[in-house]
């Protein structure tokens, strides 16, 4: 079995930081995975993780019904006895699709099994399948969070029963959303299969990057049950927006207040480069097209705006290099807007 070792990864996190308050990254991962000569199973990489000293969760599937499911149970075993003070159970069930009945006996099968590892039910869960998500009329009795493969958000628009999750095409990228969330008082997580892991791959070198700045002190790892805890604790799922270094101006008042009593939208844009998905600096301007005013926040990576609902005009500027688009914002869901620069 191949121990994990860790990728020659040089990219640090940029942002500055301030011990003992670091920007919050939690670390999650899906089924229990046996390994090859190629990739490290999913023990091995747990067992790297909590050697120094990083919390993960893993989200457990039951695959074989054999004597009670005395595998599954005992591969939960083997990893929650690598260290129980990081390592959490989480629920991994179904795919989508699946009925109401059929769901809730895994749920139960699963947490049965986690209760006999742990001692207590597991009231955290991960969606299964590619269209992993809530579905509607099926529900996950006992469970408070629930982890999506989504990783668009909005302050304020975040969903306990389905989590975001950060992007891994790209070390920069994911580094630049843990520091907008972290900005907005929200935690990030990431996501993988263990078999993802692959030396080379791109999620082996984003993942590697994220352990390593954990343990240089740059980023702090925390559970995803209690990541979720502090994230929706104030009331609402995003805190407060946060604003520094732009300016931000319009005839019917400024970005970061509400405009009127009428119903307002969470809007973010971000600017990446087209080639090689690299945060970039841009002047954002957001036009109403009711003729409701301007927006602007200026020379900035990434602004959120909370806005009246209704039809926009957004533009990125680089330079020379401008990109517009129409987008119609509601009080429903948050809008997260990536524009791509071609500079």
């Amino acid at each position: 079995m191949s121990v994990y070792q860790l990728s020659n990864v040089q990219t640090k996190y940029p942002h500055a930081a301030n011990p003992p308050v670091l920007d919050k990254v939690v670390f999650t991962i899906d089924h229990i995975h046996a390994g090859s000569h190629h990739v490290c199973s999913t023990y091995e990489v747990v067992k790297y993780l909590v050697d120094h000293g990083i919390s993960v969760t893993v989200f457990i599937q039951c695959t074989n019904p054999s004597n009670n499911y005395a595998f599954d149970r005992n591969n939960a075993q083997l990893i929650y006895d690598l260290d129980r003070q990081r390592v959490t159970l989480g629920v991994h069930p179904k795919p989508a699709g699946t009925s109401q009945q059929e769901q809730t006996r895994q749920l139960n099968i699963i947490n049965g099994i986690i209760k006999d590892v742990t001692g207590r039910k597991s009231t955290i869960l991960s969606y299964h399948g590619q269209r992993a998500g809530p579905e509607p009329g099926i529900r996950f009795a006992g469970i408070k969070y629930a982890r999506g493969i989504i990783n668009y958000w909005a302050v304020g628009t975040d969903n306990p029963l389905n989590t975001p999750v950060i992007p891994l095409n790209s070390v920069a990228r994911a580094f630049e959303e843990v520091h907008t969330r972290s900005e907005a008082g929200l935690s990030s997580t990431i996501f993988v299969h263990s078999q993802e892991l692959t030396n080379g791959s791109t999620k082996k070198r984003v993942f590697d990057s994220f352990v390593k700045e954990v343990m240089q002190r740059r980023l702090q790892a925390v559970p995803y049950l209690q990541a979720m805890q502090q994230d929706f604790h104030r009331g609402n799922s995003g805190g407060s927006p946060h604003h520094g270094g732009s300016s931000s101006s319009g005839s019917s008042g400024s970005s970061s207040g509400s405009a009127s009593n009428a119903a307002t939208g969470v809007l973010r844009l971000s600017a990446l480069t087209k080639v090689g998905q690299r945060p970039i600096r841009a002047n954002f301007s957001i036009k109403h097209l009711g003729g409701g005013g301007i927006y602007r926040a200026n020379n900035v990576k990434t602004e959120q705006f909370k806005l009246p609902v209704g039809k926009y005009k957004v533009t990125a500027k680089v330079g020379r290099a401008s990109v517009s688009e129409n987008i119609t914002l509601t009080a429903a869901h948050g809008i997260h807007h990536i524009f791509r620069i071609p500079v």
